[in-house]
């Protein structure tokens, strides 16, 4: 199996209430993605509780199958979807992959 670890900060929202739309959208293009992408066995998404200089915003916790599923999940249009809505607000991502 291969987890994939993706962690996101964002840009800085201009109110509370623009903040809240934009992850009611993420929570919305995440749900049920592994429901319409095979390739997943997990998946998992979260936001920062702490809010420290050190924290990220967002957080993509997914489990494939294998190193050969992970460019058919990046690829697969539900994903890309998601990951358009990810790159509005981005400032920055880091990513692991490994094998477990």
């Amino acid at each position: 199996m291969i987890k994939h670890i993706a962690m996101f900060k964002f840009k800085a929202f201009d109110s509370a209430e623009e903040k809240e739309n934009y992850f009611t959208r993420l929570k919305n293009a995440f749900d049920g993605l592994d429901e319409r992408i095979p390739e997943i066995k997990f998946l998992q998404i979260g936001s920062d509780l702490l809010h420290t200089d050190a924290s990220y915003d967002f957080v993509v916790n997914v489990d494939i199958e294998n190193i050969e599923a992970l460019p058919i999940y990046a690829n697969h249009p539900e994903h890309v979807k998601a990951v358009t809505i990810l790159k509005e607000m981005a400032a920055d991502r880091k990513v692991i992959d490994y094998e477990f």
